[in-house]
């Protein structure tokens, strides 16, 4: 299930952090959702050696997840949403922008336990520049007791090649 947000619902989504709900009796806390400060944002430049402001055809960010679960005898399903924003560049000539984004589940020795890709798609109308979404997600995280939900981590980042790695690499510390 996927929906479109207005920029409200993207605002009220930044500042909420992972957090858990249960109308039933207490139970462990959600696993702990992160982005990952290499993959939160992503940025596609035209063909070509130039890497300025105006070779970039699009670019988007992950803006905030909202972690919430429902433990059963078998595990846990995650209600994750994910915020979204993307954002047309100078030399962006399609006004649709698409997006490789990622869910990792790490066990508690770190391991990847689960990752499924996922794409989001913008479509630029009109003169706009800028779109949020949120994408709703339910992984499925299988424990054998339900207090190892909070060692659990969700990674929610954009699939990056290497090339986009190297790039938001470089931008750390820059205005």
């Amino acid at each position: 299930m996927r929906r479109l947000a207005s920029a409200l619902a993207l605002l009220a989504l930044a500042g909420i952090a992972g957090a858990c709900s249960s109308k039933e009796k207490p139970q462990a806390a959600c696993p702990v959702g992160l982005i990952p400060a290499d993959s939160a944002t992503v940025t596609k430049f035209r063909d070509g050696p130039g890497r300025d402001l105006t070779d970039v055809v699009s670019e988007a960010e992950i803006v905030n997840i909202l972690v919430q679960c429902k433990y059963d005898p078998k595990g846990v399903t995650v209600d994750l949403q994910v915020a979204i924003a993307g954002g047309r560049g100078p030399a962006d000539r399609a006004r649709v922008a698409d997006f490789d984004y990622f869910v990792a589940i790490i066990d508690p020795q770190q391991n990847v336990v689960q990752k499924q890709p996922f794409r989001v798609r913008f479509e630029f109308t009109d003169n706009r520049t800028r779109l949020g979404m949120i994408e709703e997600l339910e992984p499925r995280v299988p424990l054998k007791d339900a207090f190892d939900g909070p060692k659990y981590q969700l990674l929610v980042g954009f699939q990056l090649s290497p090339d986009e790695l190297a790039w938001n690499r470089s931008q750390r510390g820059k205005p």
